[in-house]
């Protein structure tokens, strides 16, 4: 017989699926610091909460960007696995291939002949109506450089009242810095109405919000950076034996973009944050409104200047998002 714990978690999540997914486009320079596999391997986990639209390689520090990496790793998280598991609510290997484009390989402001196969099934996706017949946006997460969002938003400014966007910035914002300013400008003098969390405003690690999902919080036992992925993670599948710890810091679960979807998830799982509101906690960090009444809705990160402070937003919540992936790693164990 179950305990009541469990009854109840079980409760959550059946409340929780119940709900349409959120719509979700990724833009990823993966290719560099694993960070950004370890956090599409979560993507993927989470592909039955988050209706993925999209997969984009971008440019990124240091990285050598491209589609066929994006669908390599794909292909090692073994979804059809997971499915076969118990979980068909899962995106197919199939249907998760089907969805990456390639994105620009130089970075640089966006303008004209600069559209790519990325930014253009941005555009597409964005402008298409909500499957669930709700009107919500197309949630766009920027793990790299901005610099195919930018592009999209280049292209087709009327989808700037259609997105939302949540971005990785502080190095992925010096990879291109050009694509940031434009974009910035862009909302500032054509698109009030963009919705933008740019979470690590320069300069490079003065604030970085992100960075609290593997800096702080309880980073003892199975909740360090390294232990989790002996304890939670290997010796589940050939997917745990795949899983790629990242550069730096050395040999450990980083996730740096893993923020951006944890906002999605927080409310749905963890029963805290507003998807309307980024000035409320959530696992994905808590930001504020630098200028309310002339940009309603950009927000940045909470105390520019006191990483520590912004780090903790996301860090204090850490037992929480990973008990929930540590549960999804099991799926890969049982029929």
């Amino acid at each position: 017989m179950k305990g009541a714990g469990t009854l109840a978690a079980l409760a959550l999540t059946a409340a929780a699926l119940a709900q349409p997914p959120d719509r979700i486009f990724v833009s990823t320079d993966l290719g560099g610091d694993p960070d950004d596999i370890q956090s599409l391997y979560r993507l993927l986990h989470y592909s039955d909460a988050l209706a993925i639209e999209g997969i984009i390689s971008s440019p990124g520090p240091g990285a050598e960007n491209n589609a066929g990496k994006i669908r390599r790793w794909i292909r090692e998280v073994h979804l059809d696995a997971l499915r076969a598991n118990g979980h068909p609510e899962l995106l197919s290997e199939a249907a998760a291939l089907a969805l990456v484009r390639q994105g620009s390989t130089e970075p640089g402001a966006p303008g004209p002949g600069r559209a790519t196969e990325g930014s253009r099934l941005l555009v597409e996706r964005a402008r298409a109506d909500d499957p669930a017949g709700l009107g919500r946006p197309l949630w766009v997460q920027a793990w790299g450089s901005l610099t195919d969002v930018a592009q999209a938003l280049h292209d087709a400014p009327d989808i700037a009242a259609r997105i939302r966007l949540y971005s990785i910035g502080s190095s992925n914002t010096v990879a291109d810095p050009a694509a940031r300013d434009w974009l910035y400008d862009f909302l500032s003098t054509r698109a009030p109405e963009l919705w933008w969390i740019e979470n690590g405003v320069l300069p490079r690690r003065s604030s970085d919000t992100f960075r609290g999902v593997y800096q702080g919080g309880r980073q003892d036992g199975e909740w360090g950076n390294q232990e989790f992925v002996r304890r939670n993670i290997r010796g589940h599948g050939p997917a745990g034996e795949a899983f790629p710890l990242a550069t730096s810091p050395r040999g450990a679960l980083k996730e740096g973009d893993s923020p951006a979807m944890l906002y999605l998830l927080s409310p749905r799982f963890g029963g805290v944050g507003n998807l309307d509101d980024p000035t409320q906690p959530s696992w994905g960090g808590r930001f504020q409104r630098p200028d309310a009444a002339r940009l309603p809705h950009y927000f940045i990160d909470l105390a520019p200047g006191e990483p520590e402070k912004c780090q903790e937003t996301v860090s204090r919540w850490r037992v929480d998002f990973l008990s929930h992936w540590k549960a999804r790693w099991s799926w890969y164990d049982r029929p």
